[in-house]
């Protein structure tokens, strides 16, 4: 059975808005990222940074880690270290095994995000606050970083 070339190009016009409907489907379903505020208590008296602090245990608790900069894209390459809140965590990647942070600015915004480049859901603090990260964060975290400074 041979095919007219107007069979054809109508079959393919056919398949293409098939696929078209089907990946536009497909977008719509894609959940959107969840945004959680976490403040709990003040977090004025942490003293492992200047901007934010992750650390490995709830509580404020454990070995923490301070970023260089202001946020970082990518928690992977960063170990936590005693820095007087406890050693327990010391040495083990900050990358997916943080469980409490806090936010020391005095004016800005911390958000620490579950994927790199500060992508997916989020638990974020307001300046001088700190709390535990929520159950989709909680050691499942990739990036943070300091946003909405007023």
């Amino acid at each position: 059975m041979s095919l007219s070339v107007r069979q054809l190009r109508n079959r393919a016009t056919s398949l293409a808005v098939g696929v078209a409907c089907l990946s536009t489907a497909a977008i719509g379903l894609a959940p959107s990222a969840q945004a959680a505020n976490i403040d709990k208590w003040s977090s004025f008296w942490q003293p492992c940074g200047t901007y934010m602090c992750l650390y490995y245990h709830q509580g404020l608790t454990g070995a923490s880690w301070t970023p260089t900069w202001s946020s970082d894209t990518d928690l992977g390459g960063n170990k936590f270290g005693d820095h007087g809140t406890g050693s327990d965590g010391a040495g083990q990647v900050v990358r997916n095994n943080a469980a409490s942070m806090g936010n020391n600015t005095t004016n800005c915004r911390v958000a620490t995000f579950v994927y790199t480049n500060f992508q997916g859901d989020n638990n974020w603090l307001t300046a001088g606050h700190a709390g535990n990260l929520n159950s989709s964060l909680s050691n499942n975290e990739a990036s943070i970083r300091v946003d909405t400074c007023t």
